[in-house]
């Protein structure tokens, strides 16, 4: 038996009324809301984590590179590269071959390769790593006390006569200035490590 209160039916235990419009669970449209929040939340985690990744990639090729131009320089530093001396290493490792000390093409040269590490795209010789000495231009085999660079404090006196001058002192330097230069395609880019010092005759 229904009853009725001040003209409205009822019709379920303790008054609770079957108006239309009520609700029960989400609406598509709520659905599609909450899914393109997630989905933002999802892109937004992601990109972190590539961009952590990328961070790590660069920073393992920079010590990479650090360590190999390290090892360059200490094995210019001792000597040690064959049975070169002193006074052979700028023809035994600049870029010209046809000054090596023990025939044309017989020496390392200027350029290496650094393993884990892959050159730019475009350069020549298709090694990340080379060895740079104060040489002009087109002249990759003439040692000169007027190259101009302030990291190495030159114009200076290689030779040790007191003065600097424009000749060649490719076979009387007793300061060598060398610079390792080691650059490498990381991600969207280059990058580069460079290190320099000033050898000098034992």
């Amino acid at each position: 038996m229904r009853r009725r209160y001040g003209g409205n039916s009822v019709g379920l235990p303790n008054g609770r009324s079957t108006r239309a419009g009520s609700r029960s669970g989400f609406t598509i449209l709520e659905v599609m809301i909450a899914i393109t929040v997630l989905v933002g939340a999802l892109l937004g985690f992601s990109q972190a984590i590539l961009t952590s990744a990328s961070s790590a990639r660069n920073s393992h090729q920079v010590m990479i590179a650090t360590e190999a131009a390290r090892d360059v320089l200490e094995r210019l530093q001792t000597q040690v590269e064959g049975s070169y001396k002193f006074e052979e290493l700028f023809a035994a490792f600049n870029s010209d071959p046809a000054d090596d000390p023990d025939g044309a093409g017989t020496a390392p040269g200027a350029d290496f390769a650094v393993t884990g590490l892959e050159a730019v795209a475009g350069d020549a010789d298709g090694f990340p790593g080379k060895i740079i000495f104060p040489t002009m231009g087109g002249a990759p085999g003439v040692l000169r006390e007027d190259f101009v660079d302030q990291a190495w404090g030159m114009p200076r006196d290689l030779s040790g006569d007191g003065e600097w001058d424009e000749a060649d002192h490719s076979e009387d330097y007793g300061l060598l200035p060398v610079l390792i230069r080691i650059e490498w395609r990381g991600g969207s880019s280059s990058d580069r490590v460079e290190l320099r010092t000033l050898l000098g005759g034992i």
